[in-house]
């Protein structure tokens, strides 16, 4: 009998604000399509999924059920999520957003792929994050809220504190007042280094990080994402993203699913932080799915299933990405001042 999979992507699914920008509506699309693709592939295995019915859904694997307004998003989605073994949520967290719809599955009677409510609580709270990661020793990159009218010596980023994109950035100039913004914001320091990801798959008492990718940011002040690369290569890069995103997972006491680590890596291993957390896939996995030599989605069943399966391999060769994920020609710029990278990736 098929296991029924309800992959709910929520910028084109039905639930999305129109005022959210185009991208993220692209990058989440990207996502959705390669996601349905690897579980629609595994044998013994039924996806169902929305779309807004002003959108095209292309070559998406399946045929959608059309959302046309936000009640008829509400029943859908309870019906789906109560009736499917297994619900992926893929939301930003503006808002609350994801939290919102993860615990929405969890009122229902359904099951989240990811499971773990509260890592998906703390990690879409950027000052909760910090805290969490701070109490359990993990470096990460400072933040506390912003105090208007005060003023830093150091270059500072001001972000919301339950953002996604780059919807609302701002890098302030040294001696430049701090400012009240729509949403909740939070301030970080300005550090110098290298942006990178690193997307895990966690399952019972195992974590696995798949391959470390560079990320590419808009040099605007917003660090608006633009794409990635892979693989690190320069020195043990690559090692110290996997060593640091798995020990960032790891705080948590039971983490399942994908889970997203943004870091930025210093001239040396000392330097290195964690920048967020992203408790659901990244934009990175419509890269990393034709590089793994598995099906990542199967990856992650077997790891909720208390197997404990190899991890995938890669290739040497290197490969650059748009933010769709989408191949292109490798064009690298050395250090970037990544520390208030801020993205849906």
């Amino acid at each position: 009998m098929a296991r029924r999979i309800f992959i709910y992507e929520d910028t084109c699914g039905g639930g999305c604000e129109d005022h959210l920008p185009a991208l993220l509506r692209r990058e989440g699309m990207a996502m959705l399509r390669a996601l349905a693709e690897d579980f629609a592939s595994l044998k013994n295995v039924e996806v169902v999924t929305t779309l807004d019915e002003r959108i095209d859904p292309g070559n998406l694997p399946l045929e959608p059920l059309e959302i046309g307004s936000p009640a008829e998003l509400a029943s859908t989605f309870d019906v789906l999520a109560a009736e499917c073994d297994l619900s992926l949520i893929v939301a930003p967290e503006l808002g609350g957003r994801l939290t919102k719809l993860s615990r929405r599955v969890v009122h229902v009677g359904g099951k989240l792929h990811g499971g773990d409510i509260d890592l998906v609580e703390t990690a879409s709270d950027k000052l909760l994050l910090y805290r969490h990661l701070a109490e359990t020793g993990i470096p990460a990159l400072p933040c506390r809220k912003v105090e208007p009218g005060r003023r830093s010596r150091a270059a500072i980023v001001q972000k919301p504190r339950f953002g996604a994109g780059s919807l609302e950035i701002a890098t302030l100039a040294p001696g430049r007042p701090e400012r009240d913004g729509q949403a909740e914001m939070i301030v970080t320091p300005l550090l110098e280094g290298r942006a990178a990801s690193v997307l895990c798959i966690a399952g019972t008492g195992v974590i696995i990080p798949l391959e470390p990718c560079r990320q590419r940011l808009s040099e605007d002040g917003t660090f608006r994402y633009l794409g990635g690369s892979v693989p690190l290569d320069e020195s043990n890069l690559g090692e110290r993203a996997h060593a640091l995103s798995v020990a960032a997972v790891g705080s948590f006491p039971d983490p399942r699913g994908f889970i997203g680590v943004d870091l930025v890596l210093g001239e040396t291993e000392k330097d290195d932080r964690v920048v967020e957390i992203n408790p659901r896939p990244t934009t990175s996995y419509c890269a990393l799915r034709r590089r793994s030599t598995v099906n990542l989605a199967g990856l992650s069943l077997e790891l909720l299933a208390g197997r404990k399966p190899p991890p995938p391999s890669w290739p040497a060769h290197p490969e650059s990405y748009d933010s769709e994920g989408n191949a292109e020609e490798i064009n690298e710029s050395p250090m970037n001042p990544a520390a208030t990278v801020e993205t849906v990736s």
